[in-house]
This record gives C-alpha cells, structure tokens and sequence, in this order.
C-alpha cells in the first residue's frame, strides 16, 4: 500500500499509475471534516465525485480513520466515541480497502507521532472494551452481507 500524504485527488491521483494499492488521504482528510468536525455530509458524496475523474481505481485506495502518520481521531476529539464509530463504520463500508490502525480497537487516543504508537500488548489486550466489541460486530455484518463485493450507492444524504 503505497502514501502520498495529501488531501488533494488531483494530486494524489496520478500515484496510482505506479502503485495500484494507494492510501485515500483526500477520504481521510474528508472523514475527519465530516465525522469529527460535523462539516456536512455532502463532502462525501463531492469527495467520491471528485475522486472518480483522479483515480484509475476508487476501490483499490486504503480507507482509514487513524494511521502511524497522524495524531488518532480520539486525540483530536476527545470524548467523541460515537463520531469514531461513525467514521470507523464509514471507513469500512465505503467504496475502497479498509484499514484499522492497531490500538483503535482498544480506544488509543495519541498524539502525533510517535505519541499515536502506543504500546499495545504490555497495558493488557481488552476484548470486553467498547470499541473492540463495536469492530468485531461491525466486521462480522461486513463479512455476512458482502459489502465489499457491492458498489457505492448512495441511499440518502442530509445534514
């Protein structure tokens, strides 16, 4: 999975001529205005719209929420559990490859890097914590309905 860390499509679009597999950071960048700052909903449809006329392959871009590159979504929103649900649940249903950076599933809130590389198996590995049990049903549902083999349509959009 190849990165270029920029928000633009126009930009990061052209890498995918030599790297099929490519991080979405334009989605990424959008996930976050939507889902922790509350910027309207339609971003993402103008996102996905804008990305068709850059990218040889929508479906062959990572899809993430928090990465090893930037501080996590539960750092620059603190207290926000829902909206990274909400993002989280996003990122896995949506057009593209779905990556969960480790820790997400234990709730890591970190800073920059290297803050937001928090050591996971010394504070002990909790498969009752919200989040682990969220992504677990989530990822079965995924699974069971064959999301990945559907294309994008949007159903209804609203702010």
């Amino acid at each position: 999975m190849g990165e270029c860390f920029n928000g633009d499509p126009a930009y990061v679009g052209p890498y995918q001529g030599s790297l099929t597999g490519l991080f979405n950071y334009p989605m990424y960048f959008t996930i976050k205005d939507v889902f922790g700052n509350g910027n309207s909903c339609y971003d993402i449809r103008n996102r996905f719209n804008e990305e068709k006329s850059h990218f040889q392959d929508i479906t062959a871009l990572g899809v993430f929420v928090d990465n090893h590159d930037n501080a996590r979504f539960l750092h620059n929103f603190q207290f926000a559990n829902k909206k990274w649900e909400n993002a989280w649940l996003f990122s896995v249903f949506a057009q593209g490859i779905p990556f969960t950076y480790y820790g997400s599933e234990q709730g890591f809130g970190g800073g920059n890097d290297p803050q937001n590389r928090e050591t996971l198996w010394t504070t002990g590995y909790d498969r009752t914590n919200e989040f682990y049990k969220f992504i677990k049903a989530a990822n079965m549902a995924r699974s069971s309905s064959k999301a990945y083999e559907q294309g994008h349509v949007e159903r209804y959009v609203s702010d």
